[in-house]
């Protein structure tokens, strides 16, 4: 009975050993399977062209490696999920800024549908001008001007109501040069872009001058982002209690200029982390890129969309009012950031 005991007892030691020696197995056979899923993928998503739209050069070379490298948690590159944080401008960045920027557009038809309920407005400059389609007028507009004029346009007692305004002229504005809608006139290589970061887990943000309202009212259809993540110049807003609700209104009274050093203050406030990738087209850009790439210890890639194609878009000069790379340019080139080519790097410009 005694050995009996003994026996069975040492079978149950053995059993233990082979039971943790096969969970050994188990776990070490699971995590290189996980392993080797993993690299797998990776190495799918790197033989897929994300970018059909990029003509093979620098600059689409220049994007692949960049993802490759942080995506590939054997790099000495890699880069957490949660730090893969990418900005991008929006005018001239992912649609049309030309001969205006798209969003003054909208403005100018809105004070001139609203200009009946303001009868003092045909003596009132800026809106004088607008009515009377005095475009010698409009062209000595300074900065004071449009922000009035955006202002007054998108002031609405409700904010819950500045979507449809704006979406409803989307429906039947077109362009005046491309004859075309806006919502066509999104570049198809940064759309694509947008989709290979989004598929490497990367966040994407917008930082742009434009008016934050305006633009989280169709951007996130158009680009896939969501409006917490769209951000831009805003105006004052007041709260308004109404028996149990709480509504919001936008003042015409300027408030933030999300342009230049404004875009470095956005994304610490609104973001809270450096971006290791950033996409502009303007030295109103600069600063969010020079901000990236101070005392950043994770890898960047700063893009700069170079407007060189005069046929299919607009060739930019340096007469161009708005939306000039001259010091950028300048950085760029002694920093080595990677300047997009519209010409020579795009196949097209816009969706067919």
């Amino acid at each position: 009975m005694k050995d009996h005991q003994q026996k069975v007892k040492i079978s149950k030691g053995k059993l233990l050993k082979i039971f943790a020696l096969t969970l050994s197995f188990s776990v070490l056979f699971s995590s290189c399977k996980k392993d080797k899923v993993e690299e797998v993928v990776h190495e799918e998503q790197i033989a897929q062209d994300w970018l059909p739209s990029f003509n093979e050069g620098t600059a689409k070379a220049s994007i692949v490696k960049f993802v490759s490298e942080v995506t590939d948690s054997t790099s000495s590159k890699f880069v957490k999920p949660e730090d893969r944080i990418a900005c991008f401008d929006n005018d001239g960045t992912l649609w049309v800024e030309q001969p205006l920027p798209s969003q003054l557009f909208f403005e100018l038809k809105r004070i001139e549908d609203m200009a009946a309920d303001h009868p003092e407005w045909k003596n009132e400059m800026p809106f004088k001008a607008i009515i009377e389609k005095d475009t010698a007028a409009m062209g000595k507009f300074g900065m004071h001007d449009f922000l009035k004029i955006i202002g007054t346009a998108n002031a609405v007692s409700n904010v819950d109501d500045f979507d449809d305004i704006v979406n409803q002229w989307l429906q039947t504005a077109q362009h005046p040069v491309k004859k075309r809608p806006y919502t066509e006139l999104v570049y198809q290589p940064m759309l694509e872009l947008i989709d290979y970061l989004k598929a490497n887990d990367f966040k994407i943000y917008i930082v742009s001058g434009g008016s934050m309202e305006f633009m989280r009212a169709w951007a996130p259809e158009a680009y896939g982002i969501p409006k917490e993540n769209i951000i831009g110049s805003s105006f004052k807003r007041e709260t308004k209690q109404e028996g149990d609700k709480i509504v919001v209104s936008q003042t015409g009274e300027f408030e933030f200029n999300d342009d230049h050093f404004g875009k470095v203050i956005s994304i610490d406030k609104f973001i809270g982390k450096k971006p290791i990738l950033i996409g502009g087209n303007s030295d109103g850009d600069l600063e969010m890129m020079e901000y990236a790439t101070t005392d950043n210890p994770l890898p960047t890639l700063m893009l700069y969309v170079d407007h060189t194609d005069g046929e299919r878009e607009f060739r930019y000069t340096d007469q161009t009012p708005m939306g000039r790379l001259d010091k950028g340019r300048e950085v760029a080139n002694r920093k080595g950031w990677t300047l997009i080519n519209m010409k020579t790097d795009w196949k097209t410009v816009y969706p067919n």
